[in-house]
């Protein structure tokens, strides 16, 4: 059975993908084999987080690799989509050939939104993306993720009504806080799992559940072929 594929795109930087990626993967090891692909060339914050927790830890089931570009993703995942439980892709912050591959590789795509109504505009375009790939992939699935929520304000609240019907995207139940926890776990190459913030615990122990459910609801696809993707990449 081929493992699932999960990408984390979104087009506006600091949405908090990198950090949310790095805490589903970790997760999902404790019951998984999971291989991480950074494709934030050069930045590369997953496999720099992954060396520095390399270095203080023990790792099991979780390995990072880097793709350049289109064809290297598609060698990455294509050679390892049997070896894995889950293999899940960073994407950079901007909509590229790299960025159009990847949604259409995914079983599931993963949109770190703040209940913004900027950030609902700047990912107008990343919601067209993916209604496109879902013609050639059918079984695709797309959820937001709401980070740096701020929960019992009626502003947030509004946005995130008014966010799925634009977008024409569903959301997530669990919905992230604004929490340090984040990022002060991820810059020490941990996840919040080992940090001392019971909350952020809970919200990736609940959102990691989630996400598994619906996985499991979707039934044995193939990945889309070569062909497949590289006339996806070029009809952007």
């Amino acid at each position: 059975m081929r493992a699932k594929v999960l990408s984390f795109v979104q087009m506006k930087g600091g949405a908090g993908k990198t950090t949310l990626c790095s805490n589903i993967a970790s997760t999902l090891s404790d019951s998984g084999k999971v291989l991480i692909i950074d494709t934030d060339v050069p930045q590369c914050s997953l496999k720099t987080w992954f060396e520095i927790r390399s270095e203080n830890y023990v790792i099991e089931n979780l390995d990072v690799l880097v793709a350049k570009n289109v064809t290297h993703l598609q060698k990455l995942v294509r050679d390892n989509v049997k070896d894995y439980d889950y293999i899940l892709i960073d994407g950079h912050p901007r909509i590229t050939n790299l960025t159009r591959a990847v949604i259409l590789l995914s079983d599931l795509v993963l949109i770190p939104m703040a209940p913004s109504q900027v950030e609902v505009w700047s990912t107008k375009h990343l919601a067209e993306i993916i209604e496109e790939a879902k013609q050639i992939n059918k079984n695709l699935e797309a959820r937001i993720c709401w980070n740096r929520y701020r929960v019992r304000t009626n502003s947030a609240e509004d946005v995130v009504s008014k966010a799925k019907k634009a977008l024409n995207l569903e959301d997530f139940p669990t919905k992230l806080g604004n929490r340090v926890a984040y990022l002060d776990s991820f810059a020490d190459g941990l996840t919040v799992a080992e940090w001392h913030d019971p909350a952020a615990k809970l919200e990736i122990w609940a959102l990691t559940s989630s996400i598994e459910r619906l996985l499991s609801s979707q039934g044995a696809t193939r990945l889309k072929t070569e062909a497949q993707v590289e006339k996806f990449v070029k009809e952007k």
